[in-house]
């Protein structure tokens, strides 16, 4: 087969434009740090690294879900502890109520301040978080102005504006979770209303019975917003074990998503100064070849 000058010429042409792609290959690894510039540099890494993205994306967003869980659980919890301390402060107040000491009108400044607490924990009870009310269930805004999910009417009884759904967050790829009480759980069905208005009842009307009686229903109150203290904190340390888990798969991917698609600097350095030997190489090659003349074959 023969060979002509053209064909010689055009395959140096090739030769040097395919080395001189490669070099530049190794330079926009060695400048980016990553395998590729394009999908056709490399597919298959590519499409491991957009899984994995993928996956890194779900989890960034259930680790949002969980440190907003906790934001709620922590509110919550700090709420019943107050309420807890003002059931205790009622109880004190209905233990001196009920001594056969007190009088009417001592009794009726007792409940003065049983009425002050009463207000608290209704006040308490329309916390909100993030702007959302906290006890609400799933009604979490759009009351009437002035209002929230409790309203303290003029008898002394609490009125529940909101629902018993409860509000869901994921917190795993395949979990979610409820990060609320709904306010009729954690007040209502405990008596915790009931026990303070029945105390100030008895206390206005100097029923010294009543007043005693109204000590085992501050003590039920007490003992229902204890479960509820304790369950929040059971679904805290669930939420600090999802977290935990979120973290560590977080790290997983990434340190995955960095041996599919960030380049080997030490090699890819080597490489290039090998492409740059051999870029040099065929120029040199070149160079001689272009200066040949119809007189070197004669």
């Amino acid at each position: 087969m023969r060979v002509t000058m053209r064909t010689l010429y055009n395959q140096i042409k090739t030769d040097l434009g395919s080395i001189t792609e490669q070099m530049n290959l190794m330079t926009s690894r060695l400048s980016s740090g990553k395998i590729y510039r394009r999908p056709s540099d490399a597919p298959v890494a590519l499409t491991h690294a957009l899984s994995i993205r993928t996956q890194l994306a779900t989890t960034s967003q259930v680790k949002r879900n969980i440190v907003y869980a906790q934001g709620w659980q922590r509110a919550t919890e700090n709420v019943l502890q107050k309420v807890e301390e003002r059931l205790e402060r009622a109880k004190t107040l209905a233990i001196q109520g009920a001594n056969d000491s007190q009088n009417v009108e001592t009794r009726r400044a007792i409940a003065e301040e049983v009425r002050g607490i009463l207000e608290e924990v209704v006040s308490l009870g329309n916390t909100r978080f993030g702007g959302r009310y906290i006890f609400g269930g799933t009604k979490t805004d759009g009351y009437e102005a002035g209002e929230g999910p409790f309203v303290l009417q003029g008898g002394g009884e609490v009125a529940y504006k909101g629902n018993r759904d409860v509000i869901e967050l994921r917190v795993s790829d395949s979990t979610k979770m409820s990060i609320n009480l709904d306010g009729d759980s954690a007040f209502l069905e405990g008596g915790v209303f009931d026990a303070l208005k029945r105390l100030y009842d008895s206390l206005v009307t100097d029923s010294r019975d009543d007043v005693d009686a109204s000590i085992g229903k501050i003590d039920l109150a007490l003992k229902h917003v204890n479960r509820e203290i304790a369950k929040v904190g059971a679904l805290s340390n669930s939420l600090d074990s999802y977290s935990q888990v979120a973290d560590s798969m977080e790290l997983t991917d990434t340190e995955r998503l960095s041996d599919i698609e960030d380049a080997d600097m030490a090699k890819t350095a080597a490489d290039l100064a090998v492409l740059q030997t051999s870029y040099q190489a065929s120029l040199a090659a070149a160079s001689k070849v272009m200066q040949l003349s119809l007189a070197d074959f004669i």
